[in-house]
């Protein structure tokens, strides 16, 4: 009976993973049941913010959190892993804003707030086309569309509402005037955690003030001259024995002629500038820190939210901060009183959004309280593991870092509304209870469901709903309850008795940029909310750079559309022929647009790689916590790898899987052994999440192990060649399914579609290889046989040598001499390199014409 392959296609190509995303959703194989009995795994899916196109570094993270719930699947457990959509925020207001060129306040509200939600519809679009496309296992997808939620869904949004009811009852919550960051652009007030920090071009300027009642002066160094009209203080430092005469003397700031006290302070650094400086409001913390030190609690401030100077800036009412500045430093210089000035790098905060730099305005907000849970905080962080270990260091840092409690009211519209009423008749703010709080309120339209004042008992049928939101990232904080059915978001919970079973969630997958906001507010607020941690695991990622190492971003003009890999492509006329793919075609791809829909012409190159290339890239770029440099020519180069599996795949399954028969061949057990140290390298590697680990030993395994030797030595074998007993023959088929089966289950994880394909055809077509269990070892081996090596290295040795020679590599060798460890596999290196003579041992000095190589001898 003839053999031929059981898998028909010749190829593998990128468009069967359509077919293959059409089989899950039509088996709803990431179905998830409640009832299970198998043990609960649930993944805090990070809400991917909506505004804009997906871009490249969007498609990686996921994917490879993806590889968590799949690795956990074929650990045994029911995996909840929900789609989701973060909606809230400043990026849509401010593409709006943009998009219609004037400001939201100029706009109806509720207008507003419908541009919004349909900017965000469409961009949601293509954030849930990219998610399917890299092969995301969501169960929202593939039979379980409920486990799904948007952050701005009435839903959702009551959640947040309960959260905050809770944290008010508790005390946690206070309404203030303090000094807090405000961002311009943006138009609101941010966290701490929301700051960025950047260097910029500045000057110091040396200005001369003047002492009060002396002919003494003093020079003061600042890079903020328009802070001078909000000037309280001027310090210097108590060992700083230059000042020291100046104590308890009081200061003339120049054109505004405002008297200041001088005294020392342990803040003043005698190594900047003349070593004495000038305490405003507010120039940076500092300031703030130092003047609520010496009970100056509420200075006048000179800059309004508009970023323009008021009355307190005299003559410089109503110019721009930089106006003021510029003004200011002419004046100085025109009363000759400015020394100097110093070009320099200032260490500038600014909105992690617009990147404009902030100031610090005295603004009511309210606040929840942080600062006196972080002892218990820094105790729950304790009982979380890591992944990797090291990258807890940014939490630590950020958790010793805080100094003030969290701001989370915000001056913009497209958000959670703060669910508070005030009284017409006393202005009390009254926060309804849960059970009067029976659904989501938009407070600034809706009346209160709290029928009277709980100050002074009069009716709020009038009351005034509060205007402003919540910070985006109090309704992102509380992702993990969503996530563990909170409040029955994706389906009923009588009692709460999944939620309070399955809390804490297992695990919280995130970048590293956002470790200061989103992971810390939600293990605060869970803690807040239960006492207990939010989650059990964290897995911290490093970001996505292009080939030179930089962040990528649509700014820099290389930020790619994961699309151009995921479907195929009509490219634009003016497409370089010669793009390649290499480092220099880089920014040359970040230009194209993904939609298909334009006219154009089909380039020469071909940029539908698919999702499991894109995916093993990846993994193959770097260890889990640090960086990833994605190249095209990494990307081409692992597609390669995909084909070759296929092609390894197509081969073997010329063959009829065989029961293992009694006695295996040398060569077989040789390799089955290494397939154990194989499956243990890689299950330590998936045991710590990261997948760089399987994908590196799978690739370098199947590829330089057993598709050049294994394969190769036991080809003759499997085919069953004349004289060959069937034990011999089975010996062969047995071990290269298995093998097969091995590397396919291992690879599933990170390569879902190809694996999914050929496990399929070959193996099971009733079931996914998803579903199946990961493979286990039959022994503890970790590292190769001392056998490996020699094989490896007999083999390359004559290969080269045919090759040095011109020879084909069916040529025959006409003696062979390999040392005792390859001695059972003398019949199979025989037939694989058509070997003559094969000897164990070492030759006499008398054989000539040999070429040798360590223990390896060889004549062609």
């Amino acid at each position: 009976m003839a053999l031929k392959p059981k898998i028909k296609k010749k190829r593998w190509k990128a468009s069967n993973e359509r077919e293959i995303i059409q089989y899950w959703a039509e088996s709803e194989t990431y179905k998830f049941s409640k009832d299970s009995k198998k043990p609960v795994y649930i993944i805090d899916t990070p809400p991917p913010y909506v505004s804009g196109r997906a871009h490249l570094g969007f498609a990686i993270h996921y994917a490879q959190i993806d590889m968590i719930a799949r690795y956990y699947r074929m650990l045994g457990h029911s995996v909840i892993f929900p789609a989701c959509a973060d909606r809230n925020g400043l990026p849509v207001e401010v593409r709006v804003e943009q998009k219609l060129n004037k400001s939201m306040h100029e706009m109806d509200r509720e207008d507003f707030l419908q541009i919004c939600k349909q900017e965000l519809d469409i961009a949601e679009e293509n954030t849930i086309q990219v998610m399917k496309w890299m092969g995301l296992s969501c169960n929202t997808f593939y039979g379980s569309p409920e486990i799904y939620y948007q952050t701005d869904s009435p839903q959702y949004r009551f959640n947040t509402q309960r959260t905050f009811i809770r944290a008010w009852n508790e005390g946690l919550i206070s309404r203030a005037a303090r000094p807090n960051n405000w961002c311009i652009e943006c138009g609101t007030t941010i966290a701490d955690a929301e700051i960025e920090y950047r260097d910029d071009e500045s000057f110091l300027h040396d200005i001369i003030f003047e002492v009060e009642d002396s002919d003494e002066t003093i020079t003061i160094s600042t890079t903020r001259p328009e802070l001078i009209a909000t000037c309280e203080l001027i310090i210097f430092h108590p060992t700083d024995t230059r000042y020291t005469h100046l104590e308890g003397k009081n200061a003339i700031t120049p054109l505004f002629e405002k008297k200041v006290p001088i005294l020392k302070h342990r803040e003043a650094d005698p190594e900047f500038g003349t070593g004495i400086m000038m305490i405003c409001a507010f120039g940076d913390k500092s300031d703030v820190k130092i003047l609520r030190e010496e009970g100056i609690l509420n200075p006048k401030t000179a800059i309004e939210a508009d970023g323009r100077l008021n009355e307190v800036g005299g003559k410089y009412n109503g110019l721009l901060v930089k106006e003021a500045q510029s003004a200011i430093i002419e004046d100085l210089k025109a009363k000759k009183i400015l020394i100097n000035s110093t070009q320099t790098k200032r260490r500038v905060p600014v909105c992690w959004r617009s990147k404009t730099p902030i100031e610090i305005i005295a603004m009511e907000e309210y606040y929840l309280k942080q600062l006196e849970a972080i002892p218990e905080i820094k105790e729950i962080v304790e009982h979380m593991d890591f992944f990797p270990k090291s990258n807890k260091i940014i939490l630590d840092n950020w958790i010793n870092a805080i100094n003030t409690d969290w701001a989370i009211s915000r001056r913009r519209f497209y958000g959670t509304s703060i669910p508070i009423w005030y009284c017409s008749e006393c202005q009390a703010p009254n926060v309804p209870t849960e059970e009067e709080l029976d659904r989501y309120y938009d407070a600034w339209k809706e009346q209160s469901p709290i029928k009277t004042c709980t100050k002074c008992g009069k009716s709020l049928k009038d009351a005034q709903g509060e205007v402003r939101t919540f910070d985006t990232w109090f309704d992102s904080s509380i992702s993990e309850l969503a996530a563990c059915n909170f409040g029955g978001i994706f389906f009923q919970d009588k009692g709460a008795k999944f939620f309070e079973s399955n809390f804490p969630c297992s695990i919280r997958p995130q970048g590293k940029e956002i470790v200061r906001t989103w992971l810390f507010y939600t293990i605060l607020r869970s803690y807040h909310l239960f006492k207990k941690p939010a989650f059990n695991q964290v897995w911290i990622s490093g970001l996505v750079r292009d080939p030179y190492g930089g962040k990528m971003s649509k700014s820099e003009g290389n930020s790619v559309d994961p699309l151009l890999f995921l479907q195929p492509q009509v490219l634009p006329k003016n497409t370089p022929d010669t793009l390649r793919p290499d480092r220099d075609s880089w920014k040359e791809v970040a230009k194209l647009d993904s939609s298909p829909k334009f006219s154009g012409k089909q380039a020469n190159v071909n940029l539908y790689y698919g999702a499991d290339s894109v995916r093993l890239t990846s993994c193959l770029q770097g260890s889990h916590g640090s960086d990833i440099r994605f190249s095209l020519s990494k990307l081409d180069g692992n597609a390669k790898f995909i084909t070759k599996l296929w092609n390894i795949s197509r081969f073997i399954s010329i063959f009829p899987f065989e029961e293992r028969p009694k006695k295996l061949e040398p060569a077989d057990e040789w390799l089955l052994s290494s397939l154990d140290a194989l499956i243990n390298r890689c299950l330590t590697g998936y045991a710590k999440l990261d997948f760089s680990v399987p994908a590196e030993n799978l690739y370098n395994w199947v590829w330089n192990l057993f598709a050049a030797h294994y394969i190769e030595l036991v080809k003759s074998r499997a085919y069953g060649e004349e004289n060959m007993s069937d034990n011999v023959i089975k010996s062969a088929r047995y071990c290269l399914h298995t093998s097969l089966q091995v590397i396919l289950k291992l690879l599933a994880p990170i390569t879902p579609f190809v694996t999914e394909q050929i496990y399929q055809s070959l193996y099971n077509p009733e079931s996914s290889i998803h579903l199946d269990s990961l493979p286990q070892p039959e022994n503890s081996r970790y590292e190769e046989l001392p056998e490996t090596e020699d094989l490896l290295t007999f083999d390359s040795l004559i290969w080269k040598a045919k090759k040095d020679a011109g020879l084909s590599l069916k040529e025959p060798v006409k003696l062979a001499y390999i040392p005792n460890t390859l001695g059972v596999f003398m019949n199979d290196l025989k037939i694989m390199h058509n070997i003559e003579t094969i000897k164990i041992g070492t030759p006499g000095k008398s054989t000539k014409g040999l070429i040798t190589k360590s223990d390896f001898s060889i004549k062609i």
